[in-house]
């Protein structure tokens, strides 16, 4: 709680977090994640698809492709359970 201004922004444009519901579709790989709050009010209210793979201890949460900046990208989050 004692960054710099600079370093502040930096560490707020570089996250994203938001709350809400999901709802799981194992079968397919597929989370849809409600969202009833977030840093950007304009998910609020959204549904955010979001591909999952399951393996051991380890969970991939994949978007679906988007384009950020001209280039076509996608986001990857990985979980690991520590024993």
């Amino acid at each position: 709680m004692r960054g710099t201004p600079e370093e502040t922004e930096a560490g707020y444009r570089g996250s994203i977090s938001y709350f809400g519901w999901y709802e799981v579709d194992a079968e397919n790989g597929v989370i849809i994640h409600r969202v009833e709050g977030s840093i950007f009010p304009n998910m609020e209210g959204s549904e955010q698809k979001r591909f999952f793979e399951l393996k051991g201890d380890r969970l991939e949460l994949r978007t679906p492709t988007f384009k950020m900046d001209g280039e076509i990208v996608h986001g990857i989050l990985l979980w690991e359970r520590i024993p």
